[in-house]
């Protein structure tokens, strides 16, 4: 009994993903079919280029408009869009940008966030996108493949985002992380998109940038040394992470819930658009926390 509970845990962690692959990786990976590549910026500059067999998902397929910010979308749009990109109970999703721009690399974490919100978390971010797969060489390709429907069914994990109320009840409660700016966290510049400055009462300032060294995330000991042992951050204590409209605090989650192993952690998806524009909601500002 305990060697087949070996075999069957080595089973598992064979087919396990790290949540972080490089462009070796994935190189050496090609040829699996169970391997789903899913790039995520938008569809002219998957057109133009792409790594050969990936498939184009832009953010606009996971999130949608609700009063003045974006939420991700429902359970049923979720699902069409798990079938349209082939994935499968067995398939290894590896989700890349092309950095054209500072956020790009951003609508990866959400991607990521969104997938393992709907219960699919075999998945991983390529470290460094597309321009890490040019810089090893990778060819590129123009046209799409076509693939099978998916068969894997969406099941959501309410644990994993936060809401309105919810926040306001853990004040105090759980940690808290604004990835934005520290100018915007501290309240000496207001954000247009807003009609208060400042932040979240408690929360901690830790810029999602912080955690990049050019398009590369910094390695997992560095990770823990700012976020675990500089900050403080407990990993077995409730988290929730925040910034303007929910992309920014996307990459915060990947960082300390698939990195670091952050497990109650918790994604508040409205954000500071909800937040920041809502006259019951309490702001602190000129203060560091």
């Amino acid at each position: 009994m305990k060697i087949l509970l070996i075999i069957f845990v080595s089973v598992i962690t064979l087919f396990a993903m790290e949540p972080l692959v490089g462009a070796k990786w994935l190189q050496e990976a090609q040829n699996d079919k169970s391997v789903v590549i899913i790039d995520v910026s938008d569809a002219k500059l998957f057109e133009k280029e792409h790594i050969p067999g990936s498939l184009n998902s832009p953010i606009s397929k996971w999130r949608e408009k609700h009063d003045n910010y974006l939420l991700v979308k429902n359970a049923n749009a979720i699902q069409k869009e798990f079938s349209a990109l082939g994935i499968n109970k067995e398939s290894k999703v590896l989700v890349y940008s092309h950095h054209n721009n500072a956020k790009d690399i951003l609508k990866v974490s959400y991607v990521l966030w969104a997938m393992e919100y709907y219960g699919f978390s075999n998945s991983a971010m390529l470290d460094g996108g597309l321009p890490a797969w040019k810089k090893n060489n990778g060819t590129l390709s123009t046209t799409t493949k076509t693939v099978k429907n998916g068969d894997f069914k969406v099941a959501k994990n309410d644990a994993l985002v936060a809401d309105l109320a919810f926040v306001k009840e853990q004040i105090g409660k759980s940690n808290m992380i604004d990835a934005r700016p520290p100018v915007f966290y501290f309240g000496a510049q207001k954000q247009p998109v807003l009609t208060k400055a400042g932040h979240i009462p408690k929360a901690h300032s830790y810029f999602w940038k912080y955690s990049f060294e050019g398009d590369y995330l910094k390695s997992k000991n560095v990770l823990k040394e700012i976020l675990v042992k500089g900050m403080g951050f407990d990993p077995q204590k409730p988290m929730i992470t925040y910034c303007t409209g929910g992309l920014e605090t996307s990459m915060n989650f990947f960082v300390l819930h698939r990195i670091l192993g952050f497990d109650n952690i918790r994604l508040y998806d409205a954000s500071m658009k909800e937040w920041g524009n809502n006259s019951d909601t309490p702001m602190v500002k000129y203060r560091w926390e």
